[in-house]
């Protein structure tokens, strides 16, 4: 089962594996932006491969559905930040994955995933050292807010006398 696999690959960190769990012309979604999709194996392979590199426990430990759309619920970490993780898969007749949609929360976990991902994915992608900094510029100050603002900001939004 494609699935199946896929789940395996994300857990061993398996780029072969997940590769062959997919269609040739696989579509994944970023959960960064509508702006940009991943679309072939050839660029999905970078993004994984560099997230395969970047997050610690990737896991998937929830599968619904059985037909044509499958949902795949896990998490892992990235620069020490958990996140979760919610995958909206589509499968041809062969179980090979042609869609992804990828959804992350929490905010914190989210922004770790984007400085984890965005200057590494840079470099991997052909672009300069400097277009690797500057994305590492940009998402620095997210992070640490998101940070921040988990831990300190959400008390201030919080009923009197309810910790966060």
């Amino acid at each position: 089962m494609t699935v199946a696999d896929f789940r395996q690959a994300a857990a061993t960190k398996d780029i072969d594996l997940a590769m062959a769990s997919l269609a040739d012309g696989v579509v994944l979604h970023s959960p960064l932006t509508d702006r940009f999709t991943f679309n072939g194996k050839d660029e999905v392979r970078r993004l994984f491969e560099t997230a395969y590199e970047r997050f610690d426990g990737l896991s998937y430990d929830l599968v619904i559905g059985d037909g044509e759309r499958r949902v795949l619920v896990g998490g892992g970490t990235a620069g020490g930040q958990p996140f979760e993780e919610t995958l909206l898969l589509t499968v041809d007749d062969r179980e090979k994955i042609t869609e992804i949609a990828l959804f992350i929360r929490p905010l914190p976990g989210l922004t770790a995933v984007m400085a984890a991902l965005g200057p590494a994915l840079a470099h991997r992608n052909g672009r300069s050292r400097l277009a690797a900094g500057v994305l590492r510029a940009m998402t620095a100050p997210l992070v640490a807010a998101t940070r921040f603002g988990d831990r300190v900001g959400i008390k201030l939004a919080l009923p009197r006398g309810q910790r966060g």
